[in-house]
């Protein structure tokens, strides 16, 4: 039985909410502390992509959570089991600064490591049962809405948080790697509250209720489904970006110089434009379809990299003065990717089995682009061991080719009901100016067709 609608509407409040805590604990956990918890353990390029890559080949076990979904255990139970996993993990990270003489730097990056996977092996089974329940259970017509308003609160507050402890870690920066200890335990505690918002929300069945589900029947089908598919590639080249994952913040934490605080304030600026962008391109969204925010997102973002030309090691100020441009830029691309694939995923696949979709999705996605993280510290090592001056900004012109590869591969996409990249553009845009300035464009005042074209005489 479907929940009621003031049901439904307190879980859409409860998970605004669970946005905005989860941004406190990403933004204490993860990001630039992360990577400076790293490289104050000794990290070189090479571990710093170890770190990232190993824990994402264990999204194969997004599988497993779908089998036992489709089996019949409830989703929001599995999520509340699994989402307490993560902050409690962290609690073990926020310790290894506290242990003794004895557990060296290799024996504490392992342990790094090890727990950082079985973070990941958790996210599996509560990512994907969160996932399949929260989408059935907001209203199809508002996702769009709901992601941009996700995106913009959880925004604000990761933004605020990471500039406000950025600072107090600069300040006890003397300390090493005890200074990240509080850090942490104060993240892991809203890690904590977010898993247990998942409590007071209801749950909804599953489509296929009561019917028996082929796991192997909705794989074939899913291989079939050529739009969802083509999705799942623009995201897999997309995610090949990760070549650059880790390496951002080291960039500009070790080589730059950049504070922390100073890092913080500029991430601020992508975050600011994220939170301000989120909800109109989810309205964007809702109103012309996923496909042409999509590509438009993409070809936002792909040149942006080229600021890292412009900064060398060594020069913070040119830092300070480029990026919040950039960042600006590439943060309006940014919300217009996570609206548009997160709406889209929910629109591409069908209800019956979407929890095995979306691990299959989840997978090809994970493991294809899971090296790549290693591949880029492993290639700016070997080649400045061989004497080519470069260093890691090669893995940042490298993630723009990924962004230019995947907007060629999304205008393959389609979308039902959507507008074309250039309706959107030159006639969605022109109009909205033309009605600002009270610029009468007849034409253009003209409903939008599904190919994109106005109705009414040209």
């Amino acid at each position: 039985m479907m929940p009621a609608a003031a049901q439904v509407e307190r879980a859409i409040r409860f998970s605004y909410a669970q946005m905005m805590f989860n941004a406190v604990f990403a933004a204490s956990t993860g990001g630039m502390f992360l990577i400076g918890f790293a490289i104050q353990l000794g990290a070189d390029n090479v571990l710093l992509g170890l770190m990232i890559t190993l824990p994402q080949f264990f999204v194969v076990f997004q599988f497993l959570a779908a089998w036992l979904i489709e089996r019949g255990i409830s989703r929001r139970r599995l999520t509340i089991a699994f989402a307490f996993v993560t902050p409690l993990c962290w609690l073990l990270i926020a310790t290894l600064p506290l242990l003794g003489a004895n557990w060296g730097r290799g024996a504490r990056f392992g342990m790094l490591i090890g727990v950082m996977t079985l973070v990941t092996l958790a996210a599996q089974f509560a990512a994907n049962a969160r996932a399949s329940w929260v989408g059935e259970l907001i209203p199809a017509e508002r996702r769009g809405r709901f992601f941009g308003y996700c995106t913009m609160f959880a925004g604000i507050v990761g933004a605020l948080f990471a500039i406000g402890e950025g600072r107090f870690l600069d300040a006890i920066r003397a300390r090493g790697l005890t200074a990240f200890t509080a850090l942490f335990f104060f993240g892991s505690l809203f890690g904590l509250l977010t898993a247990a918002l998942n409590v007071p929300q209801p749950d909804c069945p599953l489509p296929n209720s009561g019917q028996p589900i082929s796991p192997r029947q909705v794989l074939r089908d899913m291989v079939r489904n050529r739009p969802f598919i083509t999705l799942a590639l623009v995201h897999a080249v997309i995610a090949f970006g990760g070549i650059a994952g880790p390496f951002n913040p080291a960039y500009c934490l070790r080589d730059v110089g950049v504070s922390f605080f100073g890092l913080g304030l500029l991430n601020a600026v992508g975050v600011t434009a994220s939170l301000l962008m989120g909800p109109v391109w989810g309205k964007l969204v809702d109103r012309f379809g996923c496909r042409p925010i999509l590509i438009l997102g993409l070809l936002i973002m792909a040149p942006c990299s080229a600021v890292w030309l412009a900064i060398p090691p060594g020069h913070p100020q040119r830092a300070y003065w480029l990026l919040p441009w950039t960042n600006f830029i590439a943060g309006s691309g940014g919300a217009a990717l996570g609206v548009a694939i997160s709406t889209m995923m929910y629109k591409l696949s069908k209800p019956e089995g979407r929890s095995i979709q979306f691990a299959a999705y989840s997978t090809f996605v994970g493991v294809l682009s899971a090296p790549m993280p290693l591949l880029g510290g492993w290639l700016v090592s070997k080649l400045t061991a061989a004497g080519y001056a470069i260093d890691l900004r090669l893995t940042f012109l490298a993630w723009s080719v990924f962004m230019f590869a995947a907007a060629g591969i999304a205008l393959r996409l389609h979308e039902p009901g959507s507008i074309t990249v250039p309706a959107f553009v030159f006639n969605y845009f022109p109009a909205r100016l033309a009605g600002i300035f009270g610029i009468n464009l007849a034409p253009m005042n003209a409903p939008f067709t599904p190919t994109g074209r106005f109705q009414g005489k040209p």
